[in-house]
């Protein structure tokens, strides 16, 4: 059953680093679109609101993954494990304040009047939020890690 569960635990990680490589890609992708619409010098605040839905699907998908490898790290630690339920809460605060994040940087963009003074400032503000996804990526690699069973 250990083997079972040690395989099961290293698809789970072995997809979420596939997951995190696309989360990446695509951030990069949008930020490199929002330069060259820099460059051109007209900003497109609603069509960049748009163009961030399905980067926040992939969101969604990617943290509903997370949430399924937690509870398959859970089921190697005792009920009460302070580390999973610590693991857990950050995580969900995490989650919930991204995608919060995300969802009113897309509602202003989408204002007939968009409340940012440029469109750099709007791209910056992007820029931090990706650092923040990086951030919290970057961590939470750290702790699955150091919990996987036979780690």
């Amino acid at each position: 059953m250990a083997t079972q569960t040690l395989a099961l635990a290293a698809q789970f990680l072995k997809r979420w680093f596939s997951e995190d490589r696309s989360l990446e890609k695509a951030a990069s992708e949008l930020q490199a679109w929002m330069r060259k619409v820099e460059q051109r010098g007209i900003p497109h605040f609603g069509e960049t609101g748009t163009r961030l839905q399905p980067f926040r699907a992939m969101l969604v998908e990617h943290f509903d993954d997370e949430d399924k490898m937690l509870d398959e790290l859970a089921k190697n630690y005792s009920k009460d494990s302070p580390e999973i339920a610590a693991m857990r809460r950050q995580s969900t605060r995490d989650h919930n304040c991204l995608l919060a994040d995300l969802d009113d940087y897309c509602r202003r963009l989408n204002q007939l009047e968009p409340p940012f003074q440029s469109w750099q400032a709007a791209m910056e503000e992007f820029d931090l939020l990706i650092c923040r996804l990086e951030l919290h990526e970057d961590q939470e690699s750290e702790s699955l890690q150091a919990m996987m069973p036979g780690e």
